[in-house]
């Protein structure tokens, strides 16, 4: 079982040309590179017709069965992917799904995608037959010691050169973020093409309109501005803008605030700690303020909820991501509000 690396995946399917998959994991980059890359190979050779399947709870497993059987009239090859997110198929699901895998097609390319599974699902027959027959390859988040080399590695593919204290400051903005990493480098590549770029120039590009849009919902957030915070969640949905890009400024503020309270900063200097943060001039101020607002149950339980809406963004869990980032920062605001107001 491989880790996944975009290069060494590529060299492999040229290499030997595999044509049974199982993904396992659910870090949004890595999901979405190695889909790309599977069916750009699948292209290459010819796989001409693809059937996508996502299996849910209301999943029926013989309408699965009878368009797999069904062979196109114009394609013989043909990409079969087969997502289930929670990671889990009922006794009966299972049969099927095994009796499906042992009679796919030597002319299918087939891909399953797993989230991370529990040792239950390990020992399931189905997963031991697609795990025999399948190249798998795991598609883990990245340890936060491990991101600087990561992106030190992605900005040289890009061909633009980052100093330290840049991979630092990214590295804080993110949270171990893959895709949202992934998105600061291919905007910094853009912006400043085959050169080397200053800490102030990736400074003022984190800090660009869209991205500035998204810490000016978090200071409403945590001002207890309503009405604020509604427009401007507004206005983001509005522009497209990624869910995730508001996990990660909201993360960014919560989790040294989290700290914090858990630490109980008793004499020492909160400024200190926030700085080290990467929390500098008004976000230092208002995130100071905030800290009497809000408890250790309130900003554990936000950073759960991020959590979660994080996985809807990526397509990992069933939900609507905008709803529960509404909920989550208008919630947010009322609790700040009330305490601005004693």
């Amino acid at each position: 079982m491989a880790v996944f690396d975009s290069e060494a995946f590529s060299k492999e399917l040229q290499k030997n040309q595999q044509s049974k998959f199982l993904l396992l994991g659910d870090e949004a980059l890595s999901r979405k590179e190695a889909f790309d890359i599977i069916r750009q190979f699948a292209k290459e050779l010819c796989y001409t017709e693809k059937l996508s399947f996502t299996v849910d709870r209301y999943f029926k497993w013989d309408q699965c069965a009878s368009s797999l059987r069904s062979q196109g009239l114009f394609s013989q090859k043909r990409i079969i992917e087969i997502i289930i997110p929670s990671g889990k198929i009922n006794a009966e699901g299972g049969e099927s799904f095994y009796e499906i895998i042992q009679n796919f097609s030597q002319d299918d390319l087939i891909v399953v995608h797993l989230p991370q599974i529990d040792k239950e699902t390990k020992l399931q027959k189905w997963f031991k037959e697609i795990e025999k027959i399948a190249y798998t390859i795991r598609l883990d988040e990245i340890k936060p010691s491990e991101l600087p080399f990561w992106l030190k590695k992605r900005a040289s593919l890009l061909s633009i050169n980052l100093d330290e204290g840049s991979i630092q400051l990214i590295s804080q903005f993110v949270h171990g973020n893959m895709l949202a990493a992934d998105q600061e480098l291919n905007k910094l590549a853009l912006l400043f093409p085959s050169q080397s770029i200053s800490y102030e120039k990736v400074s003022q590009s984190i800090s660009n309109v869209s991205r500035y849009d998204a810490f000016e919902l978090t200071e409403y957030v945590l001002n207890g501005d309503q009405m604020k915070t509604i427009s401007t969640l507004n206005f983001l949905k509005e522009e497209g803008q990624n869910p995730i890009s508001i996990t990660s400024s909201l993360s960014w503020v919560l989790k040294p605030m989290l700290e914090i309270k858990e630490l109980d900063f008793r004499g020492q200097s909160l400024e200190n700690h926030l700085t080290k943060s990467r929390i500098f001039g008004d976000k230092l101020l208002f995130t100071k303020q905030a800290l009497s607002f809000f408890s250790l149950k309130h900003l554990r339980a936000a950073i759960q909820k991020l959590s979660e809406i994080d996985k809807i963004s990526k397509g990992v869990s069933p939900g609507d991501a905008w709803l529960e980032m509404t909920r989550l920062c208008l919630g947010l605001a009322k609790i700040a509000s009330r305490g601005r107001k004693i």
